[in-house]
């Protein structure tokens, strides 16, 4: 697979391609299975793809959360400055 483990992606070699080439299977099909496996392995933007592994935040901030309502969701740090914790009906 052309994608680094910084995530970015070049493209296989042969490709792009110049005006004039003839689309032979050999080399589409290896380019189109390659940009499949770069997709299959990243984390859709909207949420729908879950997780499998680490997410490694390489001391980056996760920013822009909101208050927790489940009891397995992240809590912010404004939230537990309040002191007094409503989660699932239930005070703490």
């Amino acid at each position: 697979m052309s994608r680094n483990g910084s995530g970015v992606y070049n493209l296989p070699a042969g490709n792009p391609v110049v005006a004039g080439t003839t689309i032979t299977a050999s080399w589409a099909n290896n380019t189109m299975n390659d940009v499949a496996s770069a997709l299959t392995g990243s984390l859709a933007a909207d949420g729908q793809t879950p997780a499998t592994g680490n997410l490694n935040m390489a001391n980056n901030r996760i920013i822009s959360v909101t208050d927790p309502v489940g009891l397995q969701d992240a809590a912010t740090y404004n939230f537990l400055q309040a002191g007094t914790y409503t989660v699932n009906g239930g005070t703490f």
